[in-house]
C-alpha cells in the first residue's frame, strides 16, 4: 500500500477522499486537480495513465531518472528548495531521501487541492485518506493491466457506459498524442510492442 519510490520505477498511485466525499463538484475542479498534480510532480514523475473519478483518482507513473531529478533541482531550487529537496540533493544516492522527497511532493499536492476545495466549498478539515496508496509495478504484464485499469475505471464504477468516451481519463489524450498530461509516446510504444496492443488502443 505504501511502496517506496525509486528512480525509473513504475507505480500505481491511488488518492481517495475521506468517507467518499465527492472530490469534483464543478467541471473546473477536474482541471484544477490535474494542474496542481502536474505542478507538484511533473519534474519527478511521467504519467502513463490517469483517471479522475468521483471520490478517488488513479495515476500510473514512472519516476524520472535520479540524475534528471538532481539536474532539475540544481537548476530550479537553489536556496528556495524544501527541506526534503535539500536533504536529497546533499545525498542523492540515498534511496530513502528520494522516497521522502517524492512522498512530500505528493502530500503537498494533496494539501494544495484540499485547500482549494475547502475554500471553494466553505469547508474545513482533511480531504484525502492518509497515506495515499502506491503499488510498485514490476513487469510489463502488470504495467499493461494497470494502464488499462486506470483508463477504464470510470466504466467499472458505472460512471459511463464506454470508458473511451470518459472526459477525465488519459485515454483520449493518448489517442490524440496530446502529451500535456500524459507521456503518450512512451505509452504508444509500449503497447505497440505488446502482441495484443490493438485490443486496447487504436494505434494511429
Amino acid at each position: 500500500m505504501k511502496a517506496p519510490f525509486f528512480g525509473e520505477a513504475l507505480y500505481h498511485i491511488v488518492c481517495k477522499s475521506i468517507d467518499g466525499i465527492l472530490l469534483f463538484k464543478q467541471p473546473s475542479d477536474y482541471g484544477v486537480f490535474r494542474e496542481r498534480f502536474r505542478q507538484f510532480t511533473s519534474a519527478f514523475f511521467d504519467v502513463w495513465s490517469s483517471s479522475l473519478l468521483s471520490n478517488h483518482s488513479h495515476h500510473i507513473v514512472k519516476i524520472k531518472a535520479v540524475k534528471d531529478i538532481v539536474a532539475y533541482l540544481n537548476c530550479r531550487i537553489k536556496e528556495s528548495g524544501t527541506i526534503s529537496m535539500n536533504s536529497f540533493l546533499a545525498e542523492s544516492e540515498n534511496d530513502m531521501l528520494l522516497d521522502a522527497m517524492l512522498e512530500m511532493q505528493m502530500n503537498s499536492f494533496l494539501v494544495s487541492y484540499a485547500n482549494y476545495y475547502n475554500n471553494r466549498n466553505s469547508r474545513q478539515g482533511g480531504l484525502f485518506q492518509k497515506p495515499f496508496k502506491r503499488v510498485q509495478i514490476f513487469d510489463a504484464a502488470h504495467l499493461q493491466h494497470a494502464i488499462i485499469y486506470a483508463n477504464a475505471n470510470a466504466q467499472k464504477h458505472n460512471l459511463i457506459k464506454d470508458f473511451s468516451l470518459y472526459t477525465y481519463s488519459s485515454y483520449m489524450d493518448t489517442l490524440r498524442s496530446d502529451d500535456t498530461w500524459v507521456a503518450c509516446k512512451d505509452v504508444i510504444v509500449f503497447f505497440e510492442e505488446r502482441s495484443n496492443s490493438k485490443s486496447y488502443i487504436k494505434i494511429r
